[in-house]
């Protein structure tokens, strides 16, 4: 679920700059002609220079046919054996997230399917490439006017097909282009979505009951009984999930004496009443960014110690907690780290408000209770973000429905999910929802212990360089009809609860995240680090971030 105001929902959407060059081939719209395949622009272009793109022409509604074409983007990259086993079809998160976040796997955590699978992306209808939907009014300081005149200019282009840029029409246009990658050369498909791909894939089989022959659901977001408004409930859920890991880790736990939830529960609660550690320069609302970030992008061994310093709340530990404060929340990590700017067509704001306001919140919170909950949570959206989710709810919201919105799916497909049980955006107490629509042994699920949203790409194990998802994963479709291996748990990481000392000089201003002297961190103090010690910043770039890019 990807968040903040300018990201997506459903996390796994990964940004990119988006080049507007090299306009790939068109293929017509006819499902017996083969796809037409050329160059890919540059944010599909794979490091080994073999994917290969086109856009297809389809309908902008599918119940019409022979109306209104748009163009979706699809690229594939072919198995490096030059023997297919099959085809993967890779479904992006969001919604309004680009598929590209894949092709940029291709050689790290999707290397061991490229070697004997063609790996296809279908760019998900008004994303990037395909008939990209965004705003073209200017920007304004007033949040609601700027959205209703965005919503206005694209009605008034678009006029009811607008509502054909959903999850259905999207799933159509999936079924579509799998049976047309067959005209040549049939070789069996198995669909993967991850997030909101998930969503997207369990549509998929509602409309194509038998479209592949197999789906991969992981982090799962399910059709019914849940929704987006329960972000908030869910991060606190998952938040004593993380705290009972804590509680098992021999650092943590000699930290907060086995009572890790409680201790923090009621410590948060003081600060927001400004009764507790008044020099810090956290306000609630921060404090509440800083536990969302971190519990979602698994950086617990920032957010431990944070929370271990501000109880203790001495001299040293407000110096330290305010050098995080200015890294995550004033612009200095994102200086240090010299992000680019994101690329507005990276992804779809549009797609994802418009869909996640009519397909996503089968279980719904209004905005009083929504902010009476956060008054003592410990991870939340800001107040001023839940104001702007409430508004985009009038603005997005009750625009159209259709027969399988919130409604479950079934089929007798091979299925195989995947979750963690410390992610928040799709919480593992929620697959019970899916299974009551498993219809028989040959739907799995698969829960991966210590491990946060997007299975595949996140789960790695104490050697090699694969991750235990993809090792189940490739195991489930290369024997459909079987339980897939999962040895590989026993082998994961799992959850660190130690920060390396560079990671805690640069965010604390301490050698120790928990302990010791602080020193205040300039921008100048953190450049000289960073030029000093390439090499470590280089292997702490990731932590860093994660907490700042958004």
């Amino acid at each position: 679920m990807r968040f903040f105001t300018n990201t997506c929902v459903l996390l796994v959407c990964i940004f990119s700059s988006l080049s507007w060059a090299n306009t790939p081939v068109k293929s017509e719209l006819n499902r017996y002609i083969a796809f037409d395949w050329g160059a890919c622009p540059e944010m599909f272009q794979s490091r080994d220079g073999q994917n290969l793109c086109t856009l297809a022409q389809v309908p902008l509604d599918w119940e019409d046919p022979e109306g209104e074409q748009i163009e979706v983007l699809i690229s594939k990259h072919e198995a490096n054996s030059g023997n297919s086993k099959g085809q993967i079809w890779l479904l992006q998160g969001g919604p309004g997230g680009s598929g590209s976040f894949f092709v940029g796997q291709f050689d790290s955590t999707l290397a061991p399917f490229i070697e004997d699978y063609d790996l296809y992306i279908l760019e998900h209808r008004g994303v990037g490439w395909s008939t990209h939907l965004g705003c073209s009014n200017p920007p304004s300081l007033n949040y609601q006017a700027y959205w209703q005149a965005c919503f206005d200019d694209l009605y008034e282009q678009w006029g009811e097909g607008l509502y054909d840029f959903n999850t259905t029409s999207a799933a159509k246009d999936l079924d579509y282009v799998i049976a047309k990658s067959k005209v040549l050369d049939w070789l069996p498909s198995h669909v993967y979505g991850v997030s909101y791909g998930s969503f997207w894939a369990q549509r998929f089989s509602q409309i194509a009951p038998t479209g592949a022959q197999s789906i991969i659901l992981d982090s799962v977001f399910p059709a019914t009984g849940t929704g987006l408004d329960l972000w908030d409930e869910n991060f606190n859920k998952v938040f004593t999930q993380l705290s009972n890991y804590c509680d098992q880790d021999t650092l943590c736990s000699s930290k907060f004496h086995g009572e890790t939830e409680r201790t923090i529960r009621t410590l948060v609660e003081r600060v927001y009443d400004r009764e507790h550690c008044p020099d810090l320069a956290f306000i609630r609302d921060e404090l509440q960014i800083l536990a969302t970030l971190a519990t979602m992008r698994s950086v617990e061994q920032i957010l431990m110690p944070a929370y271990y310093r501000l109880a203790r709340c001495n001299g040293d530990d407000v110096v330290a907690l305010n050098n995080v404060h200015k890294f995550v929340l004033k612009g200095v990590g994102r200086q240090l780290l010299e992000l680019p700017a994101k690329d507005p067509k990276s992804n779809s704001q549009v797609i994802s408000r418009l869909i996640s306001n009519n397909e996503l919140n089968d279980v719904q919170r209004d905005l009083t209770e929504r902010l009476a909950f956060c008054k003592d949570a410990v991870a939340c959206y800001p107040t001023f973000l839940l104001m702007q989710k409430s508004i985009d709810k009038t603005i997005w919201g009750n625009r159209y429905s259709d027969e399988y919105v919130y409604k479950n799916m079934s089929h007798y497909m091979p299925t195989l999910a995947l979750n963690g049980d410390v992610d928040p955006q799709t919480p593992h107490y929620d697959i019970p929802l899916l299974q009551a629509a498993f219809t028989n042994i040959n739907q799995r699920y698969v829960e991966f212990a210590q491990a946060e949203h997007g299975i595949i790409f996140v789960t790695h194990m104490n050697e090699g360089n694969e991750t235990c998802g993809a090792k189940v994963m490739l195991s489930f479709m290369e024997n459909l009809w079987s339980q897939p291996d999962t040895h590989c748990l026993n082998n994961m990481k799992g959850l660190n609860f130690a920060a390396k000392e560079f990671e805690s000089l640069v965010l604390f201003g301490s050698a120790d995240a928990y302990d010791g002297k602080a020193q205040a961190m300039t921008p100048e103090l953190l450049m000289k680090l960073k030029h000093d010690h390439p090499d470590k910043f280089l292997e702490s770039f990731g932590t860093f971030a994660r907490l700042v890019d958004f």
